[in-house]
């Protein structure tokens, strides 16, 4: 009988530990599991549009949560195509008119390279904890479904994420982004786990746009390296044209 009562009591607390701001902290994890101090990564990018189709293969370098540099490497048309992230401004560089671009805040709902993800999504997604406030609405303490509102103030383009995570290994399996009608308008699947650094990063990622099935961006992490010299002038606007 004691062994009954020790279980749920266990149990519950589990659930309270799920419930209260141990989530937001998962949240956190979960929308910077590929930051550190210092980050460099070497990723497959492939996009599926209705009448085009495309794969490139980008180097990026991370500092915190405010600074990211990517360059594409791979097709050789398209190589030196950069976009710098500095706090919350973005700017792209094209070596074809040798011409680097800052992005207005009119065109952060644009995609980013051409992909299914938007300029908006490098500037926001890594501090959503600063905007939204978090609900579990269904947990089995393996897998937690948590509802993100956004804050009274919050400047923000979804009018709800829906987090799918796994509890044990602190990572999102799915992530489900709404508009402020809630409908819902695209669908992020997250997997092909591994431990890497002292901690469980999907290496694996889909998005799926709600309006066309058919469509998808996909990020495949070749490499990732976590906390390792980086040089703080990589991440300026005049090392976007360095080769």
């Amino acid at each position: 009988m004691k062994y009954i009562i020790l279980f749920f009591i266990l149990n519950s607390f589990l659930i309270a530990k799920v419930t209260n701001e141990y989530i937001t902290n998962i949240i956190r994890k979960v929308e910077s599991q590929y930051q550190a101090d210092t980050s460099f990564a070497i990723m497959q990018m492939n996009i599926k549009k209705e009448s085009w189709k495309r794969s490139i293969t980008m180097h990026s370098w991370g500092k915190g949560r405010d600074r990211f540099l990517t360059k594409i490497v791979k097709p050789k048309k398209e190589k030196g195509i950069a976009s710098l992230k500095i706090k919350k401004n973005i700017w792209n560089y094209l070596p074809k008119i040798d011409r680097i671009i800052k992005i207005p805040s009119s065109l952060m709902g644009d995609s980013w390279m051409g992909s299914h993800f938007t300029n908006d999504d490098l500037v926001k997604a890594d501090k959503i904890d600063e905007s939204y406030t978090f609900k579990v609405i269904n947990n089995n303490n393996k897998i937690a479904i948590v509802e993100s509102i956004p804050k009274n103030d919050a400047a923000v383009v979804w009018g709800k994420i829906i987090y799918h995570l796994d509890i044990e290994k602190e990572v999102a399996i799915k992530i489900e982004y709404f508009d402020e009608d809630q409908e819902l308008v695209r669908t992020m699947t997250l997997d092909n786990i591994k431990f890497i650094q002292g901690r469980y990063i999907p290496t694996h990622l889909m998005i799926f746009p709600n309006e066309n099935k058919n469509e998808f961006t996909e990020i495949i992490y070749q490499k990732l390296q976590l906390n390792i010299p980086l040089k703080k002038v990589k991440f300026s606007v005049r090392y976007l044209k360095k080769r």
